[in-house]
């Protein structure tokens, strides 16, 4: 590995360990829900779809780092989060280890109920 993604590495240790919370992970083929840790934030957002008419929205958000999942969560898998489950509608590699999940609240077809933090 080179300088930068050692450094990279470590840093993302220490983000994980000070903005970092518990999660659970509700991935499809997995036969338990998986402990995690993971930044989350549901940033608002300003759109403005050529309307000249803003659109407010909230963007839940799931930063995690890769190595430290079993398993790699996918489009329709779920997680739950600050007791809240959502659905996982887009990954995005961020080239440096940590994956952005895109998330929407309520997860399709599971049930929130089912899973409690292990």
């Amino acid at each position: 590995m080179t300088v930068f993604g050692d450094l990279t590495r470590a840093m993302s240790a220490i983000v994980l360990t000070t903005f970092g919370e518990p999660v659970v992970f509700h991935i499809e083929g997995q036969p338990q829900a998986l402990a995690g840790r993971g930044v989350f934030t549901a940033m608002h957002q300003e759109v403005d779809a050529n309307t000249g008419v803003p659109v407010s929205s909230v963007q839940p958000v799931l930063e995690v780092r890769q190595v430290d999942l079993p398993a790699t969560p996918t489009e329709g898998d779920a997680v739950t989060v600050q007791g809240v489950l959502y659905l996982i509608v887009e990954v995005r590699p961020d080239g440096h280890g940590f994956l952005k999940l895109m998330l929407h609240k309520g997860g399709s077809g599971h049930e929130a109920s089912a899973y409690t933090d292990p």
